[in-house]
């Protein structure tokens, strides 16, 4: 009885250590090699429940690819009001990897990172 029970739990830490060694190995596969950057495009009237929600989703989405200390979220503002922006700017210095830029700012920003 208790060889059976010994068994069973070490065909399931087997098992289990089979399904995690295959998913860090999908990771390294398909993680891309170059430092990424989400852009999380907001719409002008966006309240400030969606705001935070499509920000903590797009950190989510980071993490799960296991690229959350690599990679930057740029919430891009596409004509936000002054209230929603505070609300964004203070979300951004709340989270770690992620920035509110312009359109203009945006772009220089990948300028400067095309001469590089």
């Amino acid at each position: 009885m208790i060889n059976a029970i010994v068994y069973c739990l070490l065909v399931v830490l087997v098992l289990a250590g089979i399904v995690s060694s295959l998913y860090l190995l999908l990771l390294l596969a398909l993680r891309p090699k170059a430092i990424g950057r989400l852009v999380v495009v907001i719409p002008p009237a966006a309240a400030e429940a969606d705001i935070a929600g499509l920000l903590c989703a797009a950190r989510l989405r980071l993490g799960l690819m296991g690229d959350l200390c690599r990679a930057e979220v740029i919430a891009l503002d596409c004509g936000m009001p002054k209230q929603s922006r505070a609300q964004c700017e203070a979300l951004c210095r709340e989270l770690d990897h992620t920035a509110l830029l312009t359109p203009e700012e945006l772009t220089a920003q990948m300028k400067t990172l095309a001469k590089k």
